[in-house]
């Protein structure tokens, strides 16, 4: 991205509260996985849990409303955010 330092320290972008649970659980996973020794060894995550995104599975069998502008809206906040 430019401007961006190529040393600068990546940032993880999670867009979750599709299923609340499972955002958490990856969250977990991801501090499980880091090798850090301090909690400054740890990844930086930014995470936008947004339970209110319509059902993906609804929408897939056509009986609810899409999820993607409600996702592609939660993307946005988290590149806003600097993912």
């Amino acid at each position: 991205m430019p401007g961006k330092q190529k040393n600068a320290q990546r940032i993880i972008g999670i867009l979750g509260g599709m299923g609340p649970e499972a955002t958490s659980y990856l969250f977990q996973k991801i501090i499980e996985k880091t090798p850090a020794r301090f909690d400054q060894d740890h990844l930086r995550v930014i995470i936008d849990c947004n339970p209110k995104i319509p059902s993906r599975q609804a929408a897939i069998v056509g009986e609810g409303e899409s999820p993607v502008p409600a996702m592609l809206t939660s993307g946005r906040t988290l590149v806003q955010a600097g993912v």
